[in-house]
C-alpha cells in the first residue's frame, strides 16, 4: 500500500454503502511508523489484536452504540440536523452501576443518545487526566479525544497519537498502572481498504424501509481496526 498524507487531504466515504463497495472504491493507503511511532512501540511491547473487527460494517455512531450497549438499531449515522436521537437500549454503564461499580464517559457523544444514560457521568475529555491525578477515576472509563486530536480526517494523525500517549502516561504518573488495563482502539473503518475481510454470516441487516438497498447485507462485522491492550 502507498503511504497516506498526514493529515489526509479529505475524509473518505465510510457509510455502509461505501463499505459494501470497498473492494472497488476504498483507497489503498496506510500510515507508517514515522507517522505513529508510539502506536508501533505499544504494539511491539504489549498485545496487538490483529483480528479485531468493528461490530458494525458502517460508520461511527452505530459502532459507538455497540461499544456502550452491545446493540445498535442503526447501520449508518443518524442525521444530526434533525436533533440528537434517543435510543432505548440497555447499557454496560448501568450494568456496572447495578454491580456496585463506578464509570465515566470522557468526551464520548453517543452516551447522550441513550435514554437511560442521559444526564449521567458525562465529562469532558480533559477531565480524565484531572480525575487520574486526584485519585477519583471510576472503575471503568471511556475516553475519547477532543476535536482536532481525534485522528479523524482531516486531523493530524501524529498529534492525535500524542494525545493518546498523554492519557496513558497520566495513568502511569498517577500510580494506577499496576491496577489498570487499557484498550486503545478506533471507532470505525474510516473508508480505508483492508486486505483481511471480516467474518461473514454473523448477522445480516433487516431493514425497516429506511435503507431498502441495505436489506440482508452484512451488519456484523465490519473491517479491522487497530486494538492495542
Amino acid at each position: 500500500m502507498n503511504s497516506s498524507e498526514n493529515p489526509p487531504p479529505h475524509d473518505y466515504l465510510h457509510t455502509h454503502r461505501a463499505w459494501l463497495e470497498r473492494e472497488a472504491k476504498a483507497p489503498r493507503l496506510q500510515y507508517n511508523e514515522k507517522d505513529i511511532p508510539a502506536y508501533f512501540a505499544y504494539a511491539k511491547q504489549f498485545t496487538l489484536c490483529d483480528n479485531y473487527f468493528t461490530d458494525v460494517a458502517g460508520p461511527s455512531t452505530p459502532n459507538h452504540l455497540m461499544v456502550i450497549t452491545a446493540d445498535s438499531p442503526i447501520i449508518d449515522n443518524p442525521p444530526r440536523a434533525q436533533g440528537n436521537p434517543s435510543y432505548n437500549l440497555h447499557s454496560l454503564p448501568i450494568s456496572l452501576e447495578n454491580a456496585g461499580l463506578s464509570w465515566g464517559n470522557y468526551g464520548g457523544y453517543a452516551f447522550k443518545d441513550i435514554q437511560e444514560l442521559k444526564g449521567k457521568r458525562n465529562f469532558t475529555s480533559e477531565k480524565f487526566k484531572e480525575d487520574v491525578v486526584s485519585g477519583s477515576l471510576p472503575s471503568v472509563s471511556w475516553v475519547f479525544a477532543p476535536g482536532g486530536l481525534s485522528e479523524h480526517p482531516v486531523e493530524d494523525i501524529t498529534a492525535g497519537m500524542q494525545w493518546t500517549v498523554e492519557q496513558v502516561n497520566a495513568i502511569v504518573q498517577g500510580g494506577l498502572w499496576a491496577n489498570s488495563v487499557i484498550f486503545i482502539t478506533w471507532d470505525d473503518w474510516g473508508g480505508w481498504f483492508d486486505h483481511v475481510d471480516p467474518p461473514t454470516e454473523v448477522e445480516k441487516w433487516k431493514d425497516d424501509g429506511t435503507h431498502p438497498l441495505y436489506d440482508n447485507t452484512q451488519f456484523r462485522y465490519g473491517s479491522r481496526v487497530g486494538c492495542i491492550v
